[in-house]
């Protein structure tokens, strides 16, 4: 994403929190990340793409001894995720998915929830998640993805009309670029929800 992109995310963060749009939309894709790495004793996890930290939250209760970590690209949004006191036990960054401001193999688990498709240069982003994390360490991706190609082409031209492109790149695609980048993909699957929002695909997959 672009700090034009952030605008957008600003302005929707007033409205983000509703109990509505959390329980339909997101809680569902949430429970299907938490459900593949509750398991796990990981010392630092990031959510990256955190909002207004929903997920965040629960990470804290899922992994009381770990460091959790929420970043995301837009202020506004982060400074609702500061401001909840169920996110004290959470540090916070704003910045973009494909400059992160942690050391080389210093997180355990990824969690990203509902933002890649967002991100303008996906590749690069999965280049530096490899490098963030430690040998073996999970990456867990939840995105918006079409069935095939032309699909995904006919919804980030139609979203470019926006300024906001969507880049719901198929399940098959995803694998590829994870692979290219040094992952082992372990799982893919569809998530069900409620509402005319797609369904996402929940990929999981392991740095090599």
């Amino acid at each position: 994403m672009t700090p034009m992109d952030s605008v957008f995310f600003d302005v929707w963060s007033h409205t983000y929190d509703r109990a509505v749009l959390q329980e339909s939309t997101y809680r569902p894709v949430h429970d299907a990340l938490l459900d593949r790495i509750a398991s796990l004793s990981p010392t630092t996890v990031l959510d990256l793409g955190c909002g207004t930290g929903q997920l965040t939250r629960r990470l804290i209760t899922t992994f009381p001894d770990a460091g959790i970590i929420g970043v995301d690209l837009s202020s506004g949004m982060l400074e609702r995720a500061v401001e909840s006191d169920e996110c004290n036990d959470a540090s916070f960054a704003l910045a973009d998915a494909q400059r992160l401001p942690l050391s080389p193999g210093s997180v355990d688990v990824v969690v990203c929830s509902e933002s890649f498709h967002w991100y303008t240069d996906q590749p690069a982003a999965l280049d530096g998640l490899h490098t963030l994390l430690k040998p073996g360490g999970r990456l867990l991706i939840a995105s918006i993805a079409t069935l095939t190609g032309t699909g995904d082409e006919i919804i980030r031209r139609t979203t470019s009309m926006t300024g906001r492109s969507v880049r719901a790149v198929p399940r098959r695609r995803l694998r590829k670029m994870l692979e290219a980048a040094g992952f082992d993909v372990t799982y893919q699957g569809r998530i069900m929800r409620l509402g005319p929002i797609p369904w996402p695909v929940l990929t999981d997959a392991t740095r090599i």
